[in-house]
C-alpha cells in the first residue's frame, strides 16, 4: 500500500517543525556552561523527534505512537510552566509550531493513515 497523501502532509509538517526547532536551537546558543547544557539536552530532543519522524515516514506504528508521546508530554510541559521565561523567539515558535504539531496528529491518526499504519509481525525499529 502506498503512503497516504494525509500522512505525507503530516510527515513534511514535522520536519518542517523540526527544522524550526534547530534553528531556534542554533539561535540560543550563547556559550555559556548552561547554554552547553541545554544545547545538549535540547540537541538530544531534536534528534529523538528527528528519528522518530524518519520511522513515521517508514510507516512505523510504534513511531506515531511515540510522536504523540512527545506532542503530549511538550503541551503538558507548556501548561504546566508556560512561557514566562521563554524569549520572544522561542514564544513564537512555541505558537507556530504547536498548532502545526496537533494538526500533523490529527492526520496521523485518520482513518486512511490507520490503515496504512498497521503494524506487522516481522516489523524491526
Amino acid at each position: 500500500m502506498t503512503r497516504p497523501v494525509s500522512v505525507s502532509h503530516a510527515v513534511q509538517i514535522i520536519w518542517a517543525t523540526n527544522a524550526a526547532s534547530a534553528l531556534l536551537l542554533a539561535v540560543n546558543f550563547d556559550g555559556s556552561d548552561s547554554g552547553v547544557d541545554s544545547l545538549v539536552f535540547n540537541g538530544l530532543m531534536l534528534l529523538l523527534y528527528v528519528w522518530v519522524t524518519a520511522r513515521i515516514g517508514l510507516g512505523r506504528q510504534w513511531a506515531r505512537l511515540s510522536y504523540a508521546g512527545l506532542v503530549a508530554l511538550e503541551c503538558a510541559i507548556l501548561a504546566a510552566f508556560g512561557l514566562e521565561q521563554a524569549t520572544e523567539l522561542e514564544a513564537l515558535i512555541t505558537y507556530l509550531t504547536l498548532p502545526l504539531e496537533l494538526w500533523a496528529l490529527y492526520k496521523l491518526f485518520g482513518a486512511d493513515a490507520d490503515a496504512w499504519f498497521k503494524p506487522e509481525q516481522s516489523e524491526v525499529i
